[in-house]
């Protein structure tokens, strides 16, 4: 155990009852999941909340999140292999097996909404070149495939040397290695070779899968909200944000509670990245409102007030400040030396601009929102005043986040799960708003709605189940980093 270094296999052997415990929770979460999905195998995508014509649901919105956040680990790999900045490779390896993972992920909720997935087959043989579905297809069937391999060239080592190390894992460790277990010199150096080559293959591969999943609903021209050239470049850049955040926040996991031997200024580079990030998605998004709103062309201003000022505002303003601004405050407090006083007094000067803005834009507070709010202070809330005690509630969260007493990898870790959870919010506005914002029928009788059901959000919290298992099993069977030395190897180098 020595020779390989305790602290990169700690993990692997000593997981104890809280490893136990999670796992037994996500298999149970599991275990529920399959009740749903024999209720949907059975009775069709009738137990969902899709209708027309919000024919696109929770388990859409869930595949163009998770195509997105598989980027920050293609990203983060690629700019090892590719560039060579070393002070990845701590992290290199958790950021290949989070793209494997989300890749897997993404193509489960396209089997989910498909309804029929014994049907799979029939899309290969009789499907239309010239449709943007065909085309996302053979990109993400691709981009598995790199990165599976990215996966296997740049773990292959690692498993061969604990097959000596750990013999009880002896069969699986081959196995995983597809039975190639040579170490020689020229065998890991062919292995650094290929990871080389895709890496130089992985990023145009994920801009080229961003591109087209966007063009999915961009090149849909009847859809005000879709419809639009700036729609890929969007896609790309949140896509970029989201995978950079879900890997911030899995490696501060890692770090903390896995007790992986990585290095704080690792984590504070990786959230640079992520802090330089999100000004452009901000600017994207405010070029794609600015262009709606000026223009005023009906059917995509009609969306876009349903989004900004009718029963979706929550979630829009919800997500510009909790996912983007204080995110990027707490990161550039933190990571760029930003004063905190300067940040605080900038939010307590904008709380009469959130009032003011809530009345001139007429916005509307939640019914749920309004009921505690009314219940708490025990009068009637006006919609302003609703949205100023709620921007006052998040400076606490932000002075919370502020508070140097707690340590900076776990708040650069909150705050880049704020930003997943923004991305999140934003993949649904996307999605599922230009569904129903705007309709070209008369739906007299029942108004364009959707709203997930029970069975529905069973179905997809047991696909997140598959993804923590994944995780799980990763970190208690693979080694999360690069073991920091090596036993002696015998001459020719095999194990």
């Amino acid at each position: 155990m020595e020779a390989v270094g305790r602290r990169p296999l700690r993990h692997a052997v000593k997981l104890g009852w809280g490893w136990g415990f999670v796992v037994g929770l996500l298999l149970a979460l599991l275990a529920g999941s399959l009740y749903a999905l024999s209720q949907q195998l059975t009775s069709g995508l009738g137990i969902t909340g899709m209708n027309s014509p919000a024919y696109w649901g929770l388990y859409i919105v869930n595949f163009v999140f998770f195509v997105g956040l598989s980027a920050g680990g293609i990203i983060i790999a690629s700019l090892v292999h590719a560039l060579g900045l070393t002070q990845f490779r701590p992290v290199a390896r958790i950021a290949e097996l989070m793209a494997i993972s989300c890749v897997i992920l993404a193509v489960l909720f396209i089997l989910l909404d498909m309804g029929r997935p014994d049907r799979l087959g029939k899309l290969f043989l009789y499907g239309q070149l010239q449709s943007p579905l065909i085309w996302d297809v053979i990109v993400v069937n691709v981009y598995l495939l790199v990165s599976l391999a990215y996966g296997y060239f740049g773990t292959r080592g690692d498993l061969a040397r604990l097959m000596a190390v750990i013999p009880g894992r002896r069969g699986l460790y081959r196995l995983l290695t597809l039975g190639y277990t040579d170490l020689s010199a020229r065998a890991v150096a062919r292995d650094q070779k290929v990871l080389k080559v895709l890496a130089f293959v992985g990023l145009p591969l994920a801009v080229a899968l961003h591109t087209v999943t966007a063009w999915i609903l961009g090149l849909v021209k009847a859809r005000p909200g879709w419809y639009g050239a700036i729609m890929a470049p969007l896609f790309i850049v949140s896509a970029t944000v989201s995978g950079l955040a879900l890997l911030l926040v899995s490696v501060v996991f890692s770090r903390r509670f896995v007790k992986l031997p990585i290095e704080e200024k690792v984590i504070r580079d990786l959230g640079k990245l992520l802090v330089f990030s999100i000004p452009v998605l901000g600017y994207l998004l405010f070029a794609e409102l600015l262009t709606v709103l000026y223009g005023r062309e009906p059917a995509s201003f009609h969306v876009f007030e349903e989004m900004m000022y009718g029963g979706y505002a929550p979630v829009f303003w919800g997500n510009l400040l909790f996912g983007l601004l204080y995110p990027l405050a707490v990161l550039g407090a933190i990571l760029l030396g930003v004063k905190r006083r300067l940040i605080l007094w900038g939010g307590v000067l904008a709380t009469p601009v959130i009032a003011v803005a809530a009345v001139r834009l007429q916005l509307d507070i939640p019914p749920v929102l309004g009921s505690v709010l009314t219940g708490v202070l025990g009068v009637p809330v006006q919609a302003w005043l609703g949205y100023a005690l709620l921007w006052i509630l998040g400076l606490h969260l932000l002075l919370v986040l502020l508070d140097q007493r707690m340590p900076a990898d776990i708040r650069i870790g909150i705050a880049a799960g704020l930003v997943v959870l923004g991305i999140l919010a934003e993949r649904w506005m996307i999605v599922i708003i230009p569904l129903i914002g705007h309709a070209h029928l008369p739906y007299a009788y029942v108004p364009p709605f959707y709203a997930p059901t029970a069975l529905e959000a069973l179905l997809t919290a047991g696909v997140y189940a598959v993804g923590g298992l994944f995780f799980a099993l990763s970190a208690k069977f693979l080694p999360l980093v690069e073991l920091e030395a090596f036993p002696p190897l015998a001459r020719g180098g095999r194990s």
